[in-house]
């Protein structure tokens, strides 16, 4: 009978709110460029908007994320945008407590797509993510297990 060892999948984190090209508050919506992880390498500049009055708190405030080849509905100004697309998930963050508002009230709507559509133009001008510090986490040893030699050596390292 062979032994599979099981190893843990470790997620890294998605988003980093303590890295931050802009924020805005709008209306009681806090509005901030940031870069979401994609994969394990890639970083992707988005917006994130929360409650601008609630306290961010990890693992309790859940954010919205557009995502920058997400945002094209967003624009809307001349053909460009989806309109019902928006209203809609307007209705949802409002309805889930997501942002501030009454999902019946068109107000609250035009907000969060003023909110939203002011930043575009400084969610596209976004440079790439900025290089943090790393940490090294562990060290990664590969050997042949028939003669015990050393295949490769490597160090794991994270985002500090």
């Amino acid at each position: 009978m062979s032994r599979r060892l099981i190893t843990p999948k470790i997620e890294p984190i998605a988003l980093d709110l303590t890295k931050r090209q802009f924020e805005t508050i709008h209306k009681g919506i806090l509005v901030i460029g940031t870069w979401v992880r994609e994969g394990s390498y890639r970083w992707e500049p988005c917006l994130v908007l929360v409650h601008a009055y609630r306290p961010i708190r990890r693992g309790r405030t859940v954010p919205v994320v557009i995502k920058l080849r997400d945002s094209w509905p967003w624009a809307l100004h001349g053909e460009v945008g989806d309109p019902a697309h928006c209203v809609k998930s307007i209705i949802d963050w409002l309805h889930n407590g997501l942002l501030p508002g009454n999902p019946a009230s068109k107000a609250d709507h035009i907000a969060i797509m003023e909110a939203i559509n002011s930043r575009l133009p400084d969610l596209i001008a976004m440079p790439p993510r900025p290089q943090g510090d790393t940490e090294t986490v562990a060290d990664m040893i590969i050997k042949n297990r028939e003669t015990g030699e050393i295949i490769q050596e490597r160090e794991v390292k994270r985002d500090a």
